[in-house]
């Protein structure tokens, strides 16, 4: 039987180990900007009521970034105060038509968002 020793592995542990959490740091970062463009584009496409409530507009917001089995992401779109009145907008009701800006937001600023965590990453893989 034949032992080997090997210098090193602890720092090749370590060097790993940052690597992760600098990975970690950057897709919570891309993400976040992504989000944050995508939010801009829901502000757009939503109107202010003239009434004294909470607007849709001033509540878009976007969460923290989350992770499950299909991968990370962040949320966008209306906070708790105002979420059940933005789904009477995005979806319709029987006596209104759908004015769906969470999506339309979505799509137009979709290019604009990955293009931005496009740089975010390119940026990190240059450092």
């Amino acid at each position: 039987m034949a032992n080997f020793e090997f210098d090193g592995i602890d720092e090749l542990e370590q060097f790993f180990e940052k690597l992760a959490g600098d990975i970690d740091k950057v897709d919570n970062q891309a993400l976040k900007v992504g989000g944050e463009i995508i939010a801009k584009y829901q502000r757009e496409n939503v109107n202010r009521s003239g009434k004294d409530q909470p607007h849709i507009q001033d509540n878009i917001t976007v969460s923290r970034p989350k992770e499950t089995d299909e991968g990370k992401f962040v949320e966008v779109g209306p906070n708790k105060k105002v979420d059940w009145r933005a789904k009477f907008l995005e979806y319709g009701t029987s006596k209104m038509p759908s004015y769906p800006f969470i999506e339309k937001g979505a799509d137009e600023g979709e290019a604009e968002a990955l293009e931005a965590m496009e740089r975010i990453y390119l940026g990190a893989i240059r450092e």
